[in-house]
């Protein structure tokens, strides 16, 4: 690695520059190596995937048993920068990655299926991994629900489209891809009505506002508006009898 001297190379990211093919291939045929990039909790690597008979990516992760074998991978920096560490093949396991991100949008080309037509609504999806934040646009079939198309476990590996990946710890923007798949088993949580970006001090402005909110609720033992015990009203003045030891009943 010291040939490349004190500068790491230049990333590139485009298709030509890594000689890879659309998502589909002719028909007939597979889809022959593509390129992807892969992130889990700390990693980020970028390189060529054989799909082998499979003609698409989301077909081929979502398949796949044991490693996915990656080749002339590039470890790349939290900000998407190439590293010096170059690694001729890589093999990951499927159930570490979180997001597979590609250059290409995974959408029919001249299908025979282009006569089928089912109508499907855009949402925009926001998802939280243990380490990632990921927004992107996911297409659930019309009337359906956000929230059932996300408790689904099939398949493995939702589909996105404009997509973009930021690690929790840095707001800054990391990735941005036409189209990614995002694995449903590392989601962690889900924002069903988006999230807005603010600063340190309005976002902890908000945080003091909340505890204040629950500070100043009157406590409440057992959770029914009274003390521990206390099952029966007593009425306003009322006074409550204090039975000695050894009285009867009748001497209340």
């Amino acid at each position: 690695m010291d040939e490349w001297g004190e500068t790491p190379p230049t990333f590139e990211r485009s298709i030509d520059g890594w000689g890879a093919q659309g998502a589909f291939g002719d028909e007939g045929e597979s889809g022959g190596e593509q390129y992807i990039e892969v992130l889990g909790n700390q990693l980020w690597v970028a390189g060529m995937v054989d799909l082998g008979r499979f003609r698409r990516v989301s077909d081929f992760v979502n398949i796949i048993d044991g490693y996915m074998v990656m080749r002339d991978g590039v470890l790349l920096t939290r900000t998407g920068d190439a590293t010096r560490l170059a690694i001729p093949e890589l093999r990951v396991l499927p159930s570490e990655i979180a997001v597979v991100g590609q250059l290409t949008d995974e959408k029919p080309q001249g299908s025979s299926d282009a006569t089928v037509f089912v109508e499907k609504t855009a949402e925009r999806l926001v998802v939280i991994t243990r380490t990632l934040m990921i927004d992107g646009d996911v297409y659930i079939h019309g009337g359906g629900s956000i929230m059932a198309f996300v408790d689904a476990t099939d398949p493995k590996f939702i589909p996105m489209s404009n997509v973009r990946v930021r690690w929790l710890a840095d707001r800054r923007l990391a990735a941005r891809f036409p189209f990614a798949l995002l694995q449903r088993s590392q989601i962690v949580g889900v924002a069903t009505e988006g999230i807005k970006l603010g600063g340190v001090e309005t976002t902890m402005r908000r945080v003091e506002m909340l505890k204040a909110r629950t500070t100043a609720a009157p406590p409440d033992a057992d959770g029914l508006g009274g003390e521990i015990g206390s099952t029966v009203p007593v009425a306003d003045g009322a006074s409550i009898p204090v039975v000695e030891s050894g009285a009867s009943p009748d001497d209340l």
